[in-house]
């Protein structure tokens, strides 16, 4: 059955289908060659999508559609350029910042790419940048909005693997700050090179202005995050309090869209969550029939007997997670590979939590690589640059990322330390 599966799939690709339904048809293929009744998909299927949880990934999409139309990303972006503007690199740093910012909020990477690569590509140009560096920088940090809590590709993880979202988001946050810290030595380290970047003096009156016009939307990820961290509420019950609140501020205080706008905003977010769900969908039938033909189990008797060693397994299993990053988007490696692959590390010992994240991380590196990387499209036509130039300018940050990704392999607690912690406070 994985074969034939793997089988439709790769063909599917080959053929142009969307995942989704290259999905479908695998289910009905395997369905009939197992004598299955076609009625059982459907109900596996509605299961997959029957689930509380997913609630939180409408809810986040809109939250950042509110963001970026309402003036609540301009306000966090001026606050970032007063915190970091005086640091080699200029405005480079300050779009690091201001993704860690957006991430905090919105929980995806494209809407980080297409947000903060339009407010700030033209003027890092004017700084001195070059067209491909600059938009190298506002893509590659998006990464860290999906890493950062919210994060819809964590929420994904923690529905098809029965996997504790709260958690997940908590383990998020150390991570995403250390991407962060990674990429802004190498913009350093690049500006300095290229005398790129310009900088401007530390002045703490501006900073004061800059965080009185943005303390209202500093608020949100203290709703989210906070939230979460304080057992205030779920994640899916703090999804709808920063819907809320961001309405709230963008509509009343800011002002900064009409009320009719509003109507485009569900429309696009109804767009984006009807892929996922359908994705999820499918892959859910999928994950079913692997399941009663004892794949999962399988393929851990089969791992088990090459290595039991946690760095070594997670070694292998991050190799093929980057190979899968290639050719496949985020969200649908997520929901295939996640039942699959988590049975097997956490046969070894690993933390589920811990897993989680670095599986995020690293389809999320596949988000910035050709030939099918989501935000590196995207990131071509904010910064109006060839995707041949962008690749070239991104080697120095993908060299980054690589260098954490083998940090948090080889020291998990970088992870699972604040969500421990958590967890024991909580008691």
């Amino acid at each position: 059955m994985l074969w034939i599966f793997l089988g439709i799939l790769f063909a599917s690709l080959a053929l142009g289908l969307p995942i989704a339904f290259g999905l479908g048809v695998a289910a009905v293929v395997m369905a009939l060659l197992s004598d299955i009744p076609l009625s059982i998909l459907i109900e596996q299927s509605i299961r997959g999508v029957n689930s509380f949880p997913l609630l939180a990934i409408p809810f986040f999409i809109l939250v950042g559609e509110v963001m970026s139309h309402g003036g609540i990303a301009r306000r966090l972006m001026d606050l970032a350029g007063a915190l970091v503007g005086f640091v080699r690199g200029g405005l480079g740093q300050v779009a690091i910042t201001g993704s860690m910012f957006f991430g905090g909020i919105s929980g995806s990477a494209v809407a980080d790419t297409a947000a903060t690569g339009a407010m700030m590509i033209p003027s890092m140009k004017q700084q001195g940048y070059t067209a491909p560096h600059a938009t190298a920088i506002n893509t590659v940090s998006s990464v860290i909005g999906i890493i950062i809590p919210p994060s819809i590709p964590l929420i994904l993880f923690g529905i098809v693997t029965e996997t504790s979202i709260s958690r997940l988001f908590i383990a998020g946050i150390v991570p995403g700050l250390l991407i962060g810290a990674g990429l802004m030595i190498t913009t350093f380290i690049i500006a300095s090179l290229q005398h790129a970047g310009q900088t401007r003096r530390f002045r703490l009156d501006l900073l004061w202005q800059a965080f009185k016009a943005a303390w209202l939307a500093l608020v949100l990820p203290v709703i989210v995050i906070g939230g979460i961290i304080g057992g205030v509420f779920t994640a899916t019950e703090a999804a709808v309090a920063a819907l809320l609140y961001s309405l709230f501020i963008s509509l009343v205080v800011y002002r900064e869209f009409p009320l009719s706008a509003l109507w485009g905003m569900l429309i696009r977010t109804a767009r984006l969550t009807g892929m996922v769900l359908l994705l999820l969908a499918f892959a859910t039938v999928i994950a079913w029939f692997l399941t009663i033909n004892l794949v999962p189990q399988t393929l851990v008797r089969q791992v088990q007997a090459i290595t039991q060693e946690p760095f070594l397994l997670l070694l292998i299993v991050a190799a093929l997670l980057l190979v899968v990053g290639f050719v496949m988007d985020l969200t649908p490696a997520m929901v295939i590979m996640a039942p699959m692959l988590t049975p097997i590390v956490t046969s070894v010992g690993v933390d589920p939590v811990y897993f989680g994240v670095l599986m995020a991380f690293i389809l999320g590196i596949g988000l910035l690589t050709p030939p099918v990387g989501t935000c590196l499209y995207v990131g071509c036509g904010v910064g109006k640059v060839s995707m041949e130039a962008l690749v070239r300018a991104m080697l120095p940050y993908y060299a980054t990322l690589l260098v954490v990704l083998v940090l948090l392999i080889a020291f998990p607690g970088i992870v699972t330390w604040l969500p421990d912690l958590a967890a024991v406070r909580g008691n």
